[in-house]
């Protein structure tokens, strides 16, 4: 009887802790920039394995994402390798303070899941950028939604008590996406707000499902952290200016 008794406490400890597995693709599609699209310089050998830019203040999901990539690795012989880089661009001032996250195979795994289209963008070095939206049905299990959400969540998420909201800019498909996925696991839709303009600002309210709860209140940790550093740097950054350009050469000379 005591045997039976440990066997369920056991289980109910394990089976939770499985459901909420995050699954690394999804995760990535969740949380990678989609304003106005997803940008991919495809024929640029520097630029065409870029998954996406990480600011300082991210240091945290990037040791995250990178701990989800080596736990992945473990069960698979198709290796995802990534690299860390220093993203540097002329005439960019504030490029010192993100990092780029490169990866072939997360980048071809990745783009799976989009069309691609070229609408007469290049880049500096004149190669062209393709445009890419997500496929309406590029989700198939529960488990991918609420990995591809969770994902979501760290960048884009908000909570005050029961209700959860994601907020986008001139996102070409994520945010239709991400509607569509809360609607698939019966979630609870409260508002869909979307303001016209030079910046189209995207938002949505709702009511999570249980399931889905425990994937995004387990990210809640790594979302604070976030937010908490960025508001520290925006601080300290504010702060130093003093009144006077941040970007400015130097005090003008008589």
């Amino acid at each position: 009887m005591k045997k039976l008794l440990l066997l369920a406490l056991l289980s109910c400890c394990f089976f939770p802790a499985q459901a909420q597995k995050i699954l690394v693709k999804p995760y990535v599609l969740g949380l990678v920039d989609d304003f106005e699209g997803r940008n991919w310089a495809k024929d640029n050998p520097e630029e065409n394995t870029l998954v996406d830019k990480f600011h300082s203040t991210e240091v945290s999901l990037v040791t995250y994402l990178d701990s989800l990539i080596k736990e992945e690795n473990k069960r698979t012989y198709d290796k995802v390798l990534i690299t860390n880089v220093k993203w540097e661009k002329k005439d960019c001032y504030y490029c010192q303070e993100f990092r780029r996250i490169m990866s072939k195979q997360m980048v071809a795994q990745m783009h799976e899941a989009y069309s691609f289209k070229w609408k007469d963008l290049e880049d500096e070095k004149h190669y062209k950028i393709y445009t890419g939206v997500l496929k309406p049905k590029f989700l198939e299990k529960d488990q991918e939604r609420y990995s591809f959400l969770a994902g979501a969540y760290v960048r884009y998420g908000s909570n005050e008590e029961d209700l959860y909201s994601f907020k986008l800019s001139s996102s070409k498909s994520k945010f239709d996406a991400i509607l569509r996925e809360l609607k698939t696991l019966k979630c609870t839709i409260k508002k869909v707000d979307v303001k016209e303009g030079e910046t189209i600002l995207q938002q949505v309210t709702f009511i999570p499902s249980p399931n889905l709860k425990a994937y995004l209140d387990k990210q809640e940790r790594l979302r604070l952290d976030i937010l908490r550093r960025k508001e520290k740097h925006f601080k300290e950054r504010n702060q130093g200016q003093n009144g006077t350009d941040l970007f400015s050469a130097g005090p003008e000379q008589d």
